[in-house]
């Protein structure tokens, strides 16, 4: 007997989740306000509620993202997109792990306005969430770095522009549905968590093909992503990236949400399985694929500094921000800058940082200056480098600590303390135990929850350490290891960790190896 839909699967069910824009339109130009139902579907517009102080849902501002299909901005674009951050929301702007720009304190009767700055220099935040495709996971300087293994941006496109036209086929999926197609020599897309990926490398003869991996994915059912052994050649990369979005539309889980994603498909079904459907709606068998190429570790997968550019007398420079936030202020700075010195655009990565594309060499480091000068370093510290930071309670209806800019206090304060630290390490943030900062793949991660510390309820969050990404077969998820720590004594408690590394590394060569072996340092706390 077929269980009975959720209320938000018989919604879905009942009305394409994209017509919501009409309501919308309604609320912003004739004040018929958003039925209560229909808050949950402005996620196919890449908006959520802000919360109240009390923990509420407030629905008069939402955080909006916007979708960036190569996650790169034209100057144009760059433009606009300062333009809405000053004026739309109140100066509040985030980069996200999924290489989009995040607004905050969004207003519905301020949508027309917006979608029309979108519309005129060709974005969109149709599909910026909900559940279906979301934005393709790529590198950032995709056709742009002289080393690289392949240009995917085409491929990027074409794929998105195929669920973009099908929109009435692809909209209603179990859960989201996460892709990645890369072609980068340091694998900076992080293949690994994708539900679906495709990952490029040479043969020995020079011929380009895509390693497949599915089910990959973090929040709370975590999971590496598993090697198909399938080669996939570029031009059958959208054969496949539609293939697997039907199968998961089809077949997955819409009983529990919990149970939803890709991955949970793949582990009901078996890879083989998963395979065989796949070579069924193809029609035709993908390339038997045994090896796995040779990948980055997660350390190596930065586009940092100035870099030479393939185009003859260009460069990129790839910078870091602060935990993702970027005030509104910078962000139309940044865009003033690149007009100054007529650069293309800026990129996003994965790790909430940017790159500036399109450089001309002769004033390339003038430009990058002047980025320091913002706040921005091209050579920022280990610290600063991979700090990851979610949301956190400021905005987040899940989130339990403030993470934003406590984050950014505490990579301040790291900074000041060991100055001549050089090791690569990876810090994240998380508000709650979704973990959309990525801490169950950061050497250190901060997972927010409320502790009982010295007889009082306060702020604090979970050590987790050793996480690490460098291919299906050597990655590593990060371990819980029993020790919960005050949010006043998370600096103090990374400092313990560098200390104990520096006075006995246990035979480890690097800091985040070690956090990898080590016995818990510091004392347990009672969680709340």
């Amino acid at each position: 007997m077929a269980k009975e839909l959720s209320a938000l699967e018989q919604l879905k069910a009942s009305r394409n989740p994209l017509r919501v824009i009409e309501d919308i339109y309604k609320e912003a130009n004739e004040g018929i306000p958003l039925k209560d139902e229909y808050i949950g579907l402005l996620k196919w517009y890449g908006m959520y509620p802000h919360v109240n102080s009390d923990g509420r849902e407030d629905k008069k501002y939402f955080m909006k993202r916007i979708k960036l299909v190569d996650t790169k901005m034209n100057l144009a674009q760059l433009k606009v997109m300062a333009k809405i951050g000053l004026e739309y929301a109140q100066g509040l702007v985030d980069f996200t792990t999924r290489q989009n720009v995040q607004f905050h304190y969004i207003q519905i009767k301020d949508m027309p306005a917006i979608f029309d700055l979108l519309q005129s220099v060709g974005l969109t935040s149709r599909m910026a969430s909900g559940d279906g495709p979301r934005p393709i996971m790529t590198c950032p300087v995709s056709g742009v770095d002289e080393g690289e293994i392949y240009d995917v941006r085409e491929l990027v496109k074409q794929v998105d522009r195929y669920f973009d036209k099908n929109d009435d086929r692809f909209c209603n999926f179990p859960r989201k549905y996460k892709i990645g197609i890369s072609g980068c020599k340091c694998h900076c897309a992080a293949h690994e968590i994708q539900d679906v990926a495709f990952t490029a490398f040479k043969t020995d003869n020079g011929e380009v093909l895509f390693d497949l991996t599915i089910g990959g994915g973090l929040s709370k059912s975590k999971q590496i992503a598993t090697r198909a052994s399938r080669y996939v050649k570029p031009e059958q990369v959208l054969d496949v990236a539609v293939a697997c979005a039907e199968i998961f539309r089809d077949n997955g889980n819409r009983d529990n949400r919990n149970k939803a994603r890709v991955r949970h498909l793949l582990n009901d079904w078996g890879i083989e399985k998963f395979v065989d459907e796949i070579e069924k709606v193809i029609g035709y068998k993908l390339q038997e694929g045994l090896v796995e190429p040779k990948i980055a570790s997660f350390e190596n997968r930065n586009h940092f500094g100035i870099n030479k550019s393939k185009q003859e007398g260009y460069s990129y420079v790839g910078f870091a921000t602060n935990s993702g936030r970027v005030p509104g202020t910078d962000f139309a700075k940044m865009a003033e800058i690149c007009e100054k010195y007529n650069a293309e655009g800026l990129a996003l990565t994965a790790t909430q940082n940017f790159v500036v594309y399109g450089v001309k060499d002769e004033v390339v480091q003038a430009l990058a200056d002047e980025f320091v000068a913002l706040g921005y370093p091209y050579n920022p510290t280990p610290f600063r480098a991979r700090l990851q930071s979610c949301t956190g309670k400021e905005f987040c209806k899940f989130g339990i600590t403030e993470t934003k800019e406590f984050a950014k206090k505490v990579v301040v304060e790291i900074e000041n303390r060991f100055p001549e630290f050089t090791e690569d390490v990876t810090i994240s943030f998380s508000g709650c135990g979704n973990g959309c900062s990525q801490p169950q793949i950061s050497d250190i991660g901060f997972v927010g929850g409320m502790i009982r510390h010295e007889g009082e309820r306060v702020e604090g969050y979970e050590v987790l350490l050793g996480g690490n990404l460098e291919g299906t077969s050597k990655s590593r998820l990060s371990r819980k290891i029993g020790v919960k720590v005050p949010a006043t004594g998370v600096v103090d408690y990374i400092e313990k960790l560098i200390n104990d590394y520096k006075a006995d590394n246990l035979g480890q060569k690097r800091f985040k190896d070690y956090l990898a072996v080590i016995e818990p340092v510091g004392a347990v706390e009672d969680s709340e």
